[in-house]
């Protein structure tokens, strides 16, 4: 077998998923020796999502080479929603047949055989970034800020002082503004700030990014008008990212 995993845990497999659904319509790994990846644009090519998950991740895993997997995500996610939650995970790869088998052993033994589609002639370059501020807070602080200026607006403006980062929306009925302050009690946990910065970028990506997150905590990094990055874990060692384009304000 070219390719072979299994993952004792449907939760991860289904938190990977559904991070990929929020943002493509296909979606492209690459499995090699070290472990299985994927990074690429959404359809507007505003956001990026970048996926990695170590063989460590994996109980099983072996690979020979480097394979595209391409996979439509919605039969994808039909598939994940299948799975029963202590079910064990069995994936390989048959490339004479161009099919991805995901096999889920549980009270019953089911296999579902994805077709594999035809891989981008490109893959989506690591853009070259550097951040002048980096926090760290759970993830429930995010996915409330993002709630509460979704309230008045459409565009979220994130701005960092030391000590301090804030969450700022206008729109045509008023202003929300949420501060999270480092300190015993917060839910920033960690917060580096190299340079003051303040950057706006599009709620509806937030929006959908956050329902996605499903660790405890994230880290959130960028530097004025430059794109905004938030990792989370995923299982021992794995990581997402989702890097979002800024939207310049017009003068």
């Amino acid at each position: 077998m070219m390719f072979h995993a299994t993952l004792d845990s449907t939760k991860t497999w289904k938190q990977i998923v559904d991070a990929l659904a929020t943002l493509l319509t296909e979606v492209h790994f690459v499995a090699s020796a070290t472990g299985f990846s994927l990074r690429q644009l959404d359809s507007t090519k505003a956001a990026m999502i970048d996926l990695v998950l170590p063989a460590a991740v994996f109980q099983e895993y072996s690979c020979e080479g480097e394979h595209d997997i391409c996979l439509g995500i919605d039969e994808l996610t039909k598939v994940s929603k299948r799975m029963a939650s202590d079910d064990k995970l069995e994936f390989n790869l048959n490339e004479t047949e161009q099919r991805f088998e995901i096999k889920m052993l549980g009270q019953a033994e089911r296999v579902f055989k994805l077709q594999i589609l035809t891989p981008p002639e490109d893959r989506t370059k690591k853009p070259a970034l550097s951040f002048d501020v980096r926090a760290e807070m759970y993830a429930e602080a995010f996915k409330q800020a993002v709630k509460d200026i979704g309230v008045v607006s459409s565009h979220v403006k994130i701005v960092a002082q030391p000590g301090t980062i804030s969450f700022v929306g206008e729109g045509d009925t008023g202003e929300a503004q949420v501060s999270l302050k480092l300190g015993e009690e917060s839910l920033l946990y960690d917060l580096k700030v190299d340079k003051e910065s303040a950057s706006m970028y599009a709620l509806n990506y937030l929006s959908e990014i956050a329902k996605a997150m499903s660790s405890d905590s994230l880290a959130l990094q960028f530097s004025s008008n430059k794109p905004l990055m938030m990792e989370f874990a995923i299982a021992e060692g794995g990581r997402i990212n989702f890097i979002l384009a800024p939207r310049v304000e017009r003068r």
